[in-house]
């Protein structure tokens, strides 16, 4: 059983679901030398760790391991046995150079960099004219965020605050029409750090600011450790991962019904956020199941330099629910304007909308 403070992870993207920040892996010539016995600490940290470590018989992996022919044939046990201990949450990122190697020339940005570049870049809801100066919905859209591994410590606390505030300083702006609802879409969030996205949409997820508000937990077994809500600030246990360097936002209406979107793009971190929202009253999530790796990812430094990305717990909602697996929505519909259409005339429905003129 692991300790209540491996519980306190980072989720980290999906291998499957989107591609992650880290550095690519570099072709096996251009390799530099790896420390002997990496794939076996890699064995020995599943063992302990892993999530699904009861499912692997580790005598004979071990021994597999041992057993192996060649360096591609021990990094595919390795591999495999990463999926099967993680259910293929999990991922072995390789570095393109270890200390003393030679070094070499910087990479593009990966496809997600530039994804995630772009939707910082962009304003985090739809594109409003003048003709929808009335309309009483509010949206936020809330992309991924990712951790630059290599980044200097400040550099990435600075990087985590300017998100949050980013999603924060769109909530203000929007609530400055007289609103009744809000959607929440999630649908092209494919994971990161879940620290900053939370702490940006902290005041949606809050039904009562003055009180701390339960909003979803690590479980592993009997344990768990809780996220929570209090004062505008986002915890884990009773620490903030990230603190605001401003005040918090205060939504004009609180507790405003919510829409929530997702589909089989959410995932992980994204997934998080799903679950965060899922038991809030006055709240109903519409699309389609989302990419099922709700789990938890510890960023776990190896001794050459690369890294493992080890899932040691289960996201769940603030009733203490879920499985790691996919999520189903609330109302299943067609991703796209069917999905936003659904959202908005159940939001039009609630009693907080009834009577209010829709945006011509």
């Amino acid at each position: 059983m692991a300790k209540a403070k491996g519980l306190a992870v980072l989720l980290t993207t999906t291998a499957l679901t989107a591609a992650c920040i880290f550095p690519t892996l570099a072709a096996p010539s251009s390799r530099a030398p790896e420390t002997p016995d990496v794939r076996e600490t890699i064995l020995q940290l599943l063992e302990q760790r892993a999530l699904h470590s009861d499912q692997i018989d580790w005598p004979a992996a071990h021994q597999q391991l041992k057993q192996a022919r060649s360096t591609d044939e021990a990094d595919r046990i390795v591999t495999e046995l990463i999926a099967r201990s993680t259910a293929n949450h999990g991922r072995w990122i390789r570095t393109q150079a270890v200390p003393g190697a030679a070094e070499e020339k910087p990479r593009p940005a990966s496809t997600q960099q530039v994804r995630q570049r772009n939707a910082e870049a962009d304003p985090p809801g739809p594109k409003r004219g003048p003709e929808d100066a009335n309309d009483p919905i509010g949206w936020i859209r809330v992309p991924p965020f990712l951790d630059n591994p290599s980044a200097p410590r400040e550099l990435t606390r600075q990087r985590r605050q300017a998100f949050a505030r980013m999603l924060q300083s769109w909530l203000r702006s929007e609530d400055q029409r007289p609103l009744c609802g809000w959607i929440v879409d999630l649908r092209q969030n494919g994971g990161g750090n879940m620290w900053p996205m939370l702490a940006g949409i902290a005041p949606l997820l809050s039904t009562d600011p003055k009180h701390r508000e339960v909003i979803g937990a690590f479980v592993r077994g009997a344990e768990h450790q809780t996220w929570s809500v209090e004062s505008g600030q986002v915890l884990l246990g009773d620490r903030s991962p990230v603190s605001l360097d401003s005040a918090a936002y205060v939504l004009r209406q609180p507790a405003p019904p919510i829409a929530v979107l997702f589909g089989p793009r959410t995932a992980s971190s994204g997934e998080a956020l799903a679950l965060a929202f899922r038991g809030r009253p006055a709240t109903r999530s519409f699309g389609q199941k989302t990419a099922g790796y709700s789990t938890a990812n510890v960023p776990t430094p190896l001794p050459d330099g690369s890294r493992l990305l080890l899932t040691v717990s289960v996201s769940v909602d603030r009733n203490l629910k879920g499985d790691g697996g996919k999520l189903e929505p609330d109302v299943a519909v067609e991703d796209g304007v069917e999905a936003e259409s659904a959202a908005r005339s159940w939001l039009m429905a609630q009693p907080a909308c009834r009577g209010v003129a829709k945006s011509p």
